[in-house]
């Protein structure tokens, strides 16, 4: 019989049940299934019922290249209080990600081209998991202006719910998270959120 059609031996239902080992792996995966299931239960209920999630305070951090140190919310320059916050996007990326090499030089561009046109949308980035001179060297190369703060330790992104690179959150001028988007962005959908963001 050819291999692509062969079929596994089968065990008797007896033969499985006479096997104490066996059933403990059947136990452990059964269990392991349903505690997945709540799990996620519990997440889709949290995430449909707890609202918008409000960005968490981050900072000082020491920022790439020198200068002033790199933190959220973003408030705008010369203002007094009650503090006015920037709409804000933030950008995690590492020098050693090959998508966040595509990625941020296209989101280098965009941020260049809000300043100018004077918006009101502003950029920070979070180097993670990163050598502070391999990151420098990464958003030189890649024409970032925008601050970038370092995070060697990759603190700051799992307060966000993040675990990987690159990922973008938007952050409103109320101080909620508006919206992530995990993985790479094209320039287009960046500039629909940053509509969004000036909209609100």
């Amino acid at each position: 019989m050819p291999a692509h059609l062969a079929t596994p031996e089968r065990t008797s239902q007896s033969d499985a049940s006479s096997n104490p080992e066996r059933r403990h792996r059947h136990l452990g995966a059964l269990i392991g299934g349903i505690a997945a299931a709540v799990a996620l239960v519990a997440a889709l209920v949290a995430t449909a019922g707890g609202g918008p999630m409000r960005a968490p305070a981050i900072g000082p951090l020491v920022r790439l290249g020198g200068g002033p140190p790199v933190s959220l919310p973003v408030v705008r320059a010369g203002t007094t209080p009650p503090i006015t916050v920037h709409p804000t996007a933030v950008v995690f990326f590492a020098s050693w990600c090959p998508p966040c090499r595509a990625e941020l030089p296209t989101v280098a561009r965009v941020a260049r081209q809000e300043a100018a046109s004077g918006g009101t949308v502003a950029f920070v980035g979070i180097d993670g998991n990163d050598e502070p001179a391999a990151g420098l060297a990464f958003v030189r190369a890649s024409g970032v202006t925008f601050p970038v703060g370092e995070d060697p330790d990759s603190v700051v992104a799992p307060r966000f719910g993040l675990n990987g690179y690159p990922d973008t959150v938007f952050i409103g001028a109320d101080g909620d998270v508006v919206g992530t988007v995990r993985g790479s962005i094209s320039a287009s959908t960046l500039r629909g959120w940053m509509g969004r963001l000036a909209a609100r």
